[in-house]
């Protein structure tokens, strides 16, 4: 029986035969191989919450999770980062520079990225929220955006309603004459600090995760924040009153690296747009529908609540308010001063 021959004249038995047909075999393998459609890689979004687990907003977060994840089809995930990788700040520069696609500001990123426009955190100007919003609207509101994006490399793609901030105290706060000299927190926000050295408190900026020991040590003898971060915060058992100041009625910021939104399809950019609406409306129902359960809870906890004299820190106030917003863009400047007077 004659034996088969390797194409190029060479017997298929003979060692260096099955060689050669052993590479041909392992070439078609790799060949087929290649031929076979494998399903892309998911993108991943990092989203930076610099809140607790339990509090609202890192709720609305899970809600955006869900809500990318679900409508893009697997195209993209999600993961969430807390206080494990850093206070507000960090958070926010971290998305500035890329290494988180969507970071959530408190009223920390007009001051760093927007500051002619940061008009919407004062304390003791605004009387509601609708009022606060403002700021954020029209041509003022677009110029706004504009200054967030070339300062910070971030787009602001949406606004979740907050609680009014409150003063938390160790002994109840009714007048601006029971905080002179007292040691008291305040975010990294330049103009808050000068407002309450203004009112006579001394001021000291420290990054939210470090509040509580703060206060159990003594570094500090009050804060301010909503009542959500109040109680989240577990502050009800480092802080005995909680005085309805309600000087500050602002918004949380949802940021997206700038970069990153660019370079997403128009497709893509609809569907996270369409994922951050919807997570917001949801959550400011349970930010207002929360609001009064959680002074209830407070006062299980033992705090007792204060209605103080707002009008008195309001008056104390006015001087800096004015000086500050001598700083704003004129259209910010004008609306404060309206308010103001």
């Amino acid at each position: 029986m004659q034996r088969s021959r390797h194409p190029g004249g060479m017997r298929s038995d003979s060692p260096i035969g099955r060689f050669f047909m052993q590479k041909s075999l392992f070439a078609a393998l790799v060949l087929g191989a290649a031929s076979v459609a494998f399903p892309a890689l998911a993108e991943d979004i990092a989203i930076a919450l610099h809140v607790e687990p339990g509090h609202e907003m890192f709720q609305v977060g899970e809600r955006l999770k869900k809500n990318i994840e679900e409508k893009s089809e697997g195209r993209f995930t999600v993961t969430l980062l807390g206080t494990e990788v850093g206070g507000e700040r960090d958070h926010l520069e971290g998305a500035s520079s890329g290494e988180y696609q969507i970071a959530l500001g408190g009223s920390m990123p007009m001051t760093l990225y927007a500051p002619k426009y940061a008009g919407a955190d004062l304390p003791f100007v605004f009387d509601a929220s609708a009022d606060a919003k403002k700021v954020y609207e029209g041509e003022m509101g677009e110029q706004l955006r504009q200054a967030v994006r070339e300062t910070g490399n971030l787009e602001l793609v949406g606004l979740s309603i907050r609680n009014p901030r409150n003063l938390t105290s160790k002994n109840p706060v009714k007048t601006p004459d029971d905080i002179q000299g007292v040691r008291m927190r305040v975010p990294e926000i330049a103009p808050w600090v000068q407002i309450w050295t203004e009112i006579g408190a001394l001021p000291s900026p420290i990054a939210w995760p470090e509040v509580y020991t703060a206060l159990q040590t003594g570094v500090i003898d009050m804060q301010e924040n909503p009542v959500d971060y109040i109680w989240s915060g577990k502050l009800f058992e480092v802080q005995s009153y909680v005085a309805k100041t309600q000087h500050v009625y602002s918004f949380f910021h949802w940021l997206m690296n700038e970069d990153f939104y660019q370079g997403l399809s128009e497709e893509d950019r609809a569907m996270l747009q369409e994922s951050v609406d919807e997570a917001i409306a949801w959550g400011d129902e349970l930010v207002t529908g929360n609001e009064a359960k959680l002074y209830e809870q407070l006062q299980e906890k033992g705090m007792q609540v204060v209605e103080p004299d707002v009008a008195a820190f309001r008056a104390k106030a006015a001087p800096a308010i004015r000086k500050i917003a001598d700083g704003f863009a004129p259209e910010v400047r004008d609306y404060v001063l309206s308010k103001l007077n």
